[in-house]
């Protein structure tokens, strides 16, 4: 209950703070609604509830055991030679049992505190599983919507290069074929718009469905964050740790001593059962007296199991089997669990790795298409050529941003198969997002490059003299200036 109220005040804290008229959602408002919202991460708390009484059952099972009754009943004995006896019996009784002896009990006993653990950690591996699924969820619609604007993008970009083809072919410097392909790449971008809708709101449907709710935006990877590092960076002990922790290894444990107890119990039925019982019924017409009479008793009883027909044989090596069971699905969740650490730390590095390629191959493929755009202009390169360069610059910045999810996901899931993913680091991962503030807006960036467009072009040249110095801006940013000179360039 606790937990769940941490919840929903970090829900409301997170409102509170986000209650600006066009603020986007972040990833940890996203992700504890989430947890709230989730049905089967509430089941898994009701779960462990029940899991947690457990113990108390099993304990209640060796402590002492007292009843209490009353009644009352009409008696009537008619015996040869002498009269009637009619006689109410009625009256109380107090019974006290006490286990002395039972390996069964005690081994249920001890096996109790598992079943409490086993609950506990699957509610923490329903509740992972849930945030894990979320950031997959927010991070697909991240990338839906910048689909959805590259392919914008591309499409204005050969809707403007079709209008100065049509211009150069008034002018006698276009043939029919260029704006033949022209118009054939124009309307694959607009079949791309329309895929990419498509995708994304089906991206968005499938967060409203995990969060119970639809956000009207949500907060974006800032333009200068950096990849988070992996400590220790070395891709055995992430493995070795994911072997030893990873959730489902832990409850594959927890199962192989369970089944460990269950053993023991099913000897006990070989063993035999000492119990003490007492009774104390005061003052009143007792069983076979007609007069009131105080009776009570004490008794050690011993119960000797001596043949049973097999059943106990068949119990024990049902349970033995099932141990068996227990330690193969223990060895094969530890390999998945070593396997599962390698591949993300694997696909971590490597989206880390094409993140620094893509960022050279973008600045690259923007250098290629204005100069490209400039051939052209010159008539040293073709509108195919120009065509290809255009196709390669917004497919390059398409994978790079992708790379940049990725590679958070990837990191995420490398914490869940180590169950170290809580909401700490999903914190730390909110704090690589922006607000809506630096959110990009296609069309008002395309309506500043309608008014823009000399300028913009003006510096083309002076751009590409200083592109063989370091950047001095981050490379999202260099994209993103780069968008807006292939833009005006393609007019």
């Amino acid at each position: 209950m606790a937990r769940r109220a941490l919840l929903h005040l970090l829900i409301a804290l997170a409102c509170i703070a986000h209650a600006g008229a066009a603020t986007a959602v972040d990833l940890l408002t996203v992700v504890a609604q989430a947890i709230d919202h989730d049905a089967d991460l509430a089941a898994s708390r009701a779960g462990a509830r029940a899991a947690r009484q457990a113990a108390p059952k099993a304990r209640a099972a060796l402590l002492p055991q007292i009843a209490g009754g009353w009644g009352r009943a009409y008696n009537s004995m008619a015996i040869d030679g002498f009269p009637r006896n009619s006689y109410w019996q009625n009256g109380w009784t107090v019974t006290l049992t006490q286990p002395v002896f039972d390996w069964g009990r005690w081994t249920a006993y001890r096996q109790a505190d598992l079943v409490g653990a086993r609950g506990v950690l699957d509610e923490a591996r329903a509740q992972q599983s849930v945030m894990l699924q979320t950031v997959r969820a927010y991070f697909d619609e991240l990338a839906a919507e910048d689909e959805l604007a590259r392919a914008d993008d591309y499409t204005a970009a050969m809707q403007q290069h079709m209008a100065q083809l049509k211009l150069r072919q008034a002018a006698g410097e276009a043939t029919v074929i260029d704006l033949q392909e022209a118009a054939a790449a124009y309307e694959q971008g607009q079949l791309q718009q329309q895929d990419a809708r498509s995708d994304l709101q089906l991206r968005r449907l499938s967060l409203e469905q995990i969060t119970g709710q639809r956000f009207a935006g949500l907060a974006r990877l800032s333009d200068g964050a950096l990849m988070p590092r992996l400590s220790p960076d070395d891709r055995e002990s992430w493995a070795a740790q994911a072997e030893s922790h990873d959730y489902l290894v832990q409850l594959k444990q927890i199962d192989q001593r369970i089944a460990e107890f269950d053993v023991q119990k099913a000897r006990a039925r070989n063993l035999p059962v000492v119990n003490l019982t007492a009774s104390h019924t005061p003052a009143g017409a007792a069983s076979g007296y007609s007069r009131p009479t105080t009776t009570t008793t004490a008794m050690l009883s011993v119960t000797i199991p001596i043949f049973e027909g097999g059943e106990t044989d068949a119990i024990i090596d049902e349970a033995h089997a099932l141990e068996d069971k227990a330690q193969d699905e223990l060895l094969g969740a530890t390999r998945v669990a070593g396997a599962t650490a390698r591949e993300n730390w694997s696909r971590f590095h490597d989206s880390v790795a094409r993140i620094v390629a893509l960022m050279r191959l973008a600045q690259t493929s923007r250098a290629a298409l204005v100069a490209t755009q400039m051939g052209y202009k010159v008539g040293s390169r073709t509108s195919t050529d120009v065509l290809r360069a255009a196709d390669s610059f917004y497919a390059n910045r398409r994978d790079l941003i992708r790379a940049r999810y990725t590679a958070i996901v990837a990191l995420l899931q490398l914490k869940a198969a180590t169950a170290t993913l809580d909401l700490g680091e999903i914190a730390r991962v909110n704090g690589l997002l922006a607000g809506t503030q630096q959110r990009r807006d296609v069309s008002g960036d395309r309506q500043a490059l309608v008014g823009n467009d000399r300028t913009v072009a003006g510096e083309d040249v002076r751009h590409t003299e200083e592109s063989a110095g370091p950047p001095v801006m981050s490379p999202i940013e260099a994209l993103r200036l780069a968008q807006q000179k292939a833009l005006a360039a393609a007019r």
